[in-house]
C-alpha cells in the first residue's frame, strides 16, 4: 500500500488526539483544521491518481459525489461521538453517523443493510444507550458532571489503537499493489452467489414456485420478481450473518443485556430508612 495512505492516518490520529477532551489547553479548533486538510488532501489525491473509471467501480458521477458527501458527514459525526463531553449528545451525534452510513450503502445499491441499519442502531440501540446514560447519569450542573464524562482517560493510547487498526483494515481490504489500490483484494471476498445457492441455499421460494408452474408467462415474472441464479442484499446479509459470524452476533445480544443490567446496578441508590421519632420522658 502506499505510504501517503499511512502518512494520512497518522496525521488523522494526531487531529483527533488534539480533540479529544483533556485538563487545561485542548486545540480542538486547530485539531479540527489539520483532520480536514488531512482527509481533503487524501481524497483529492486518491480522485487524481487511483480512482478506477465510474463504470469499472459500478457507481455513476453523482453517486461518486454522494459517496463523497455521506463520507464526510460520517467521519465529522463519528469525531464528535468521541470528542463531545455530554454523552447524550455524543449519542445523537451517533445517529449521524448511523444515517450517513445508510446513505453509503444506498449508493452501494445494499438497500437492505441500510434499512435494518437505521431500524436497529438507530433505533433499538440508540434507545439502549439513552436509556443506560440517563440511569448512570445524576441530574444537576453539568460542570459537576463525573470526571470520565468530561475528560478522555487515555487520549494517546485510544487514538493510537483505532488508527493502527485502520491501517490494518485497509491492508487487509485491499491489494498492496499502487495500480490496484482501490480494487477490492480478491483474497478478502466471499464465496460467489452461485456457490452459496449450490452449497447451501438449495430450496429457495423461487426455486419452489418455479417446479410449480409451467407457464411461461408466470415463469417470466418468477425471473423478474428473483433471479435464481443471484442473491439479493437480504439473503446475502443473512447467510453472512448467521452462516460465518453466529458467535458475534450472540455476543452482541449478551454484550447489551450486560450493559443494561450493569446501568440498573450504578443507578440504583441506598435510601436510609426513616428513624421513629424519639420520645421524650
Amino acid at each position: 500500500m502506499p505510504y501517503f495512505l499511512y502518512i494520512a492516518s497518522v496525521l488523522g490520529a494526531v487531529a483527533v488526539w488534539m480533540m479529544m477532551p483533556r485538563h487545561g489547553y485542548s486545540p480542538r479548533k486547530l485539531g479540527a483544521v489539520v483532520g480536514a486538510m488531512t482527509l481533503g488532501a487524501m481524497w483529492l489525491y486518491l480522485a487524481r491518481h487511483h480512482l478506477p473509471p465510474s463504470d469499472e467501480a459500478g457507481l455513476s458521477q453523482p453517486a461518486m459525489a454522494y459517496s463523497y458527501v455521506f463520507s464526510a458527514l460520517a467521519i465529522g459525526a463519528a469525531i464528535r461521538v468521541i470528542t463531545h463531553q455530554k454523552p447524550v449528545y455524543a449519542a445523537l451525534w451517533f445517529v449521524m453517523v448511523v444515517l450517513s452510513t445508510a446513505g453509503l450503502l444506498l449508493v452501494l445499491n445494499a438497500e437492505f443493510m441500510a434499512a435494518a441499519l437505521v431500524i436497529i442502531y438507530g433505533g433499538a440501540i440508540l434507545v439502549t444507550y439513552v436509556f443506560v446514560i440517563m440511569l448512570a447519569s445524576q441530574a444537576g450542573d453539568p460542570a459537576d458532571a463525573p470526571e470520565y464524562d468530561r475528560v478522555a482517560r487515555e487520549p494517546a493510547a485510544a487514538v493510537a489503537v483505532g488508527f493502527l487498526l485502520l491501517a490494518v483494515l485497509l491492508s487487509a481490504a485491499f491489494p498492496t499493489e499502487p495500480h490496484q489500490l482501490l480494487r477490492p483484494n480478491p483474497e478478502a471476498r466471499g464465496p460467489s452467489d452461485a456457490f452459496i445457492i449450490e452449497q447451501y441455499l438449495t430450496d429457495r421460494p423461487a426455486q419452489r414456485l418455479e417446479e410449480l408452474t409451467d407457464d411461461p408467462q408466470q415463469l417470466r415474472q418468477l425471473a423478474a420478481i428473483e433471479s435464481p441464479g443471484a442473491l439479493d442484499n437480504a439473503e446475502r446479509v443473512g447467510f453472512d450473518l448467521f452462516h460465518n459470524h453466529p458467535l458475534g452476533l450472540e455476543l452482541a445480544g449478551v454484550i447489551l443485556l450486560v450493559s443494561l443490567v450493569g446501568a440498573v446496578v450504578i443507578a440504583r441508590v441506598r435510601t436510609e430508612p426513616p428513624q421513629p421519632p424519639e420520645v421524650s420522658p
